[in-house]
């Protein structure tokens, strides 16, 4: 695995350490009312095309109820829209909103910021090192 993909991979775990870096982020970013799973599955939704609701339950491990119930809250917040299938009617695909694209996107950006600042910060011993302590996490 290259350096640069396990200092990105030892970020997100801390980031998920860091519940307060996080709320300060969404609150930036207008996202107060959505909780860090939503911001989750948001970037899952992002990064998967033609997402129907049985995938998505797949994905997360969960029931298709279960994804109803995530969907229709991110319906609520408007960072998400279900989108029948043309070719077949009983078939709906989870789609993002421009806002909740805007958040995927951002959420990510900010984590490979981090990345860049870590990378330009310490050396390959010390990067090394940053990432044998974040996984001991």
């Amino acid at each position: 695995m290259e350096i640069r993909e396990l200092v990105y991979h030892a970020v997100v775990k801390l980031g998920s350490l860091g519940k307060e870096c996080n709320l300060e982020l969404s609150q930036r970013l207008g996202m107060a009312e959505l909780q860090l799973n939503q911001i989750h599955y948001l970037k899952i939704i992002d990064r998967t095309v033609e997402l129907t609701f049985s995938r998505f339950a797949q994905i997360l491990g969960v029931t298709k109820p279960s994804v109803t119930e995530i969907v229709n809250k991110l319906i609520k917040v408007d960072c998400v829209r279900k989108v029948q299938s043309a070719v077949d009617g009983r078939i709906y695909f989870i789609e993002l909103t421009e806002k909740g694209r805007n958040i995927a996107q951002l959420t990510s950006l900010a984590e490979q910021k981090l990345v860049d600042i870590i990378l330009s910060k310490l050396s390959e011993d010390e990067i090394t090192q940053f990432v044998d302590l974040v996984r001991k996490l």
